[in-house]
């Protein structure tokens, strides 16, 4: 080759060329940018603030430089103070859980063999629950699969043999999945979780002890800091406490008295809210025997999965805030629930006709139907029984706003005794289990040689971390209750508020049952 054709120019492409190359280069370039920005915020800002996925590898983990000294004192003995207790267990030499309902020693390590019963004004029979505070004691739930890593990581050598223990099994979050990579979940009763995770706790941290007894109050270490020394217990001798949480679940003893009476700064009202909406929940329970078990697994389109089998949830736009679950779940029962209205349902033939009656009935799948077939004709076979349970209001207490002045340092308050959430949506307990991620991960930063001086940062900083994480819960949720006019809004609140998100998350919903229908039908036309 010529050196004339090495060093031939280059012609440059024409000003018509440029006009569609140029904005096709810069919109790549700006799509490529956009998407190494937005992965390198969610993976240093978002993921760490917003979850618990960067520290839940630590959860459970022994302490590298030794237990920090002391006590820490667990006032409630429900799902939070039971995994607060765990926590706690791993951070301090002592733990102590004070549980008004009974300790483990009264209540015991086991599920009731057989069940005591009531008869209810309508003359149905209701069970009478162990745990008389807890209104969804006997309740039917699905828990969430960031419940189930939370439970793997705190327990990590004894889940597995606890499940095999009592029969319970995971389930995929998605019930008509046969993915073995789709999360699991774990659908059990409220009674059965409890009874799991107090059986974990206790065969699992040695240091931990239960006492039967109401506290009553904050024992302040002096006028001059912002520390407690212990709390107060009804008719007993007072609790020492290096340490303390508050799981008094939707009672929020800390904000409505123990706080005050303890001489600490009085939090604003303006720093509590509430709404109420209005929400009473029927749960019918058959037993499916054994020798119906083939009969029933040949309607299920997915044989007996535990979890929720059927669904259908409300949609705010027709007003109408009833909805309706089918479950499967622990000891071949099968349970239904879900509704706001004064009519509830009775029995199978008001069941058949409520669900008729529901917003989206149409779509209803014929088999439904005829699992209530198959139940009336064998209704004394499975001994139904039933329950109605009152969820009560909504709050949410922001301590993550008070002043320094009405906050203790070593002082913390878990699950509903921060924030409660519709139970409806499923998201209690992954609070609950979220919170006790943030205190573990807070804990692991305070050096044992500090012999019980808790920063006096702390509950602070455990607030600040706890809310980024679940505020978004209690916003959602209570976005989706006011669309229903039976609602009553919080203080200063209306009903409108809400509104775009709302809409945006009706139209998401709507998108993905079109998406997922279509999906299905390619999948099953491919075969």
């Amino acid at each position: 080759m010529s050196s004339t054709g090495l060093l031939r120019p280059i012609t440059p492409p024409s000003p018509s060329t440029w006009k569609g190359t140029v904005p096709l280069t810069m919109l790549l370039g700006m799509i490529i940018t956009t998407n190494v920005l937005f992965k390198i915020i969610r993976r240093t800002i978002l993921v760490p603030r917003l979850t618990i996925m960067d520290e839940l590898p630590n959860f459970g983990l022994r302490r590298a430089d030794g237990k920090i000294r002391g006590r820490a004192v667990i006032c409630g003995g429900s799902i939070a103070g039971l995994l607060a207790a765990a926590v706690c267990s791993d951070h301090f030499e002592s733990v102590l859980v004070i549980e008004a309902e009974g300790s483990p020693a009264e209540i015991g390590l086991d599920r009731a063999k057989e069940r005591e019963f009531r008869i209810m004004h309508d003359g149905r029979p209701t069970p009478i629950p162990l745990r008389k505070r807890l209104l969804q004691y006997m309740g039917i739930h699905v828990y969430l699969p960031p419940v189930v890593l939370g439970l793997q990581r705190l327990f990590s050598g004894t889940l597995q043999d606890e499940l095999d223990y009592f029969g319970f099994s995971l389930a995929p979050d998605v019930w008509d999945s046969t993915d073995p990579r789709t999360p699991r979940a774990l659908p059990i009763t409220r009674e059965a979780l409890e009874t799991l995770v107090r059986r974990l706790v206790v065969n699992s941290r040695t240091n931990i002890s239960f006492t039967t007894g109401t506290v009553d109050g904050f024992r302040r270490q002096s006028r001059e800091d912002l520390m407690l020394s212990g709390v107060t217990v009804r008719g007993e001798q007072d609790e020492d406490a290096t340490f303390i949480v508050d799981a008094t679940g939707a009672a929020q003893c800390s904000y409505h008295k123990w706080l005050e009476n303890a001489e600490f700064k009085p939090i604003s009202p303006s720093l509590y809210t509430e709404y109420d909406p209005r929400l009473v929940y029927s749960q019918s329970v058959y037993t499916l025997p054994d020798a119906l078990l083939p009969k029933f697994g040949k309607i299920f389109p997915y044989g007996l999965i535990p979890g929720a089998v059927f669904g259908n949830n409300p949609d705010y736009s027709t007003g109408d805030p009833r909805l309706l679950y089918m479950y499967l779940y622990e000891d071949r029962q099968r349970g239904g629930w879900g509704t706001t209205a004064e009519q509830r349902p009775r029995g199978l033939t008001e069941l058949r006709a409520y669900t008729k009656s529901l917003h989206n009935s149409e779509h209803t799948p014929q088999w439904v139907y005829e699992i209530f077939d198959l139940l009336e004709a064998h209704e004394e076979e499975c001994r139904p029984w039933y329950s109605d349970v009152h969820t009560g209001k909504m709050s949410f207490v922001k301590y993550h706003k008070a002043e320094k002045e009405s906050l203790p340092s070593n002082w913390v308050a878990i699950g509903d005794s921060m924030l409660k959430l519709n139970p409806t949506y499923g998201q209690g307990i992954v609070k609950s289990v979220m919170d006790s991620v943030a205190l573990d991960s807070l804990l692991r930063k305070v050096p044992s040689r500090c012999g019980g001086g808790i920063p006096a940062d702390f509950s602070t900083r455990f607030f600040n971390k706890a809310v980024a994480r679940t505020e978004g819960m209690w916003e959602a949720t209570k976005a989706q209750d006011y669309g229903f006019p039976t609602t009553v809004p919080a203080k200063g609140e209306t009903l409108a508020m809400g509104a775009f998100m709302r809409a945006f998350g009706r139209h998401l919903m709507y998108a993905g049952v079109k998406v997922a229908i279509s999906f299905h039908f390619t999948l099953t036309s491919t075969e």
